[in-house]
């Protein structure tokens, strides 16, 4: 899977700024990387010039991002996330509503690394990459990508300003100084900070390269040449600024257009498939209705005194039962009947306790030796009989035998 990291510049996008003035005038760094984060090839382009990737990320300016860090309570931290920008609005000179807050993983110490930034600065720059067609997943500010070993801290300077990276989670921005002067805002880092490092390794990208001894000496802290700025060759290092309503969650729309084909191909095939089950249910329902009508007709021809007609087929039945018995004719569902369907099936082992007739219906409740016979004897029965097997008793076991309509 391919990656492209474009690195956002301090002043861009302006509020003011036309969109053809910034695609003509802007250059962006890029890098685009390939599998397991190799670094495929780089350069300086506007956004209309960007290579090709499957994901994108941004790295942001350090002056436009604040590090810090909170600590949550061990309970309702939902809703303290919810609050993250009033939880951090005595470090900032800003209201709440207008900066957007990115929290990092809770460490070990139960503090939680956090993010600041403007918020309107922040959407501009989405909204202007998404006109391009880029839409990032994923943003990083520049100060965490320094590499930074433990008791030390990492510098990057430009030559007038840069950044300095002073832990996993935390770092400032710089700006002042030159070759034989430090920053202020380092030294004052430095005498604020409780544990000092026991080195500063910098890292310069400009000709004017700032003069180690001469910082080292107004640090009192020995300064390590790191040799020339690079970006890492890790695609990831800090947390993903991009949070809550900056998330790229919504990137995901972008599947729709791949997964247009299958979609219309899977509606045609469901709505085949529902065409077909009501046309075959409205033939069935047709060929019930014309069976229905074949059958009363049938009946009214053999019945014409039959005044109404509910169901034909039972109907039917009863009166020709009726026919029967006036003709003095057995029915087949009549007691003897019955009884001569069954009662061949019931070998000497078989206790008889009681017969019931009624309804059509032979009940015959019997006494068997075991399961097995009553196994057997279900084997031999007729379709129609029904077999019941009930409680155990001195004699065997008891069944209920039943046949009939």
């Amino acid at each position: 899977m391919s990656l492209l990291e474009i690195h956002i510049p301090e002043n861009w996008p302006q509020p003011d700024q036309g969109k053809a003035v910034e695609e003509t005038a802007i250059s962006f760094a890029w890098r685009l990387r390939g599998a397991q984060g190799k670094l495929l090839s780089s350069g300086h382009d506007t956004l209309a010039s960007m290579p090709a990737a499957e994901n994108c990320h941004i790295v942001l300016p350090a002056s436009r991002v604040l590090l810090s860090s909170v600590k949550p309570p061990a309970q309702n931290r939902r809703k303290f996330m919810q609050a993250l920008p009033y939880a951090v609005e005595d470090r900032i000179m800003a209201d709440p509503e207008s900066i957007h807050v990115a929290a990092g993983e809770l460490q070990e110490n139960g503090e939680m690394p956090v993010a600041i930034m403007d918020r309107a600065w922040l959407r501009r720059v989405l909204d202007a990459l998404r006109d391009n067609g880029i839409k990032p997943v994923r943003a990083e500010v520049e100060t965490l990508l320094a590499p930074c070993n433990a008791g030390e801290w990492a510098l990057v300077w430009h030559g007038h300003e840069g950044f300095l990276r002073q832990g996993p989670h935390s770092g400032i921005p710089l700006d002042g100084g030159d070759a034989e002067h430090p920053p202020a805002a380092l030294q004052l880092a430095l005498a604020a900070a409780d544990n000092k490092p026991a080195s500063i390794r910098v890292f310069q990208d400009s000709s004017r390269a700032p003069h180690l001894d001469a910082w080292s000496s107004i640090l009192g802290i020995p300064l390590t040449d790191g040799g020339k700025w690079q970006w890492p060759a890790s695609a990831e290092h800090g947390f993903n600024l991009l949070q809550g309503e900056f998330s790229a969650r919504s990137t995901h729309a972008d599947w729709l257009p791949r997964l247009r084909p299958a979609i219309i191909l899977v509606s045609l095939v469901l709505g085949l498939h529902v065409m077909f089950t009501i046309g075959d249910w409205a033939m069935l329902k047709f060929e019930k209705s014309r069976l229905t009508t074949s059958m009363e007709q049938n009946f009214r021809k053999a019945f014409p005194d039959a005044k109404v007609i509910v169901d034909a087929p039972l109907q039917m039945r009863r009166n020709l039962a009726e026919l029967r018995h006036s003709a003095g004719m057995p029915d087949q569902n009549d007691f003897l009947p019955l009884l001569a369907q069954i009662a061949p099936k019931l070998g000497a082992d078989t206790k008889l306790r009681s017969l019931e007739y009624q309804k059509e219906t032979l009940n015959v409740r019997i006494t068997l030796p075991d399961a097995t016979a009553i196994e057997n004897l279900r084997a031999s029965l007729p379709q129609q009989a029904r077999l019941t097997p009930g409680n155990n008793s001195p004699d065997g076991l008891e069944a209920e035998l039943t046949i009939g309509k």
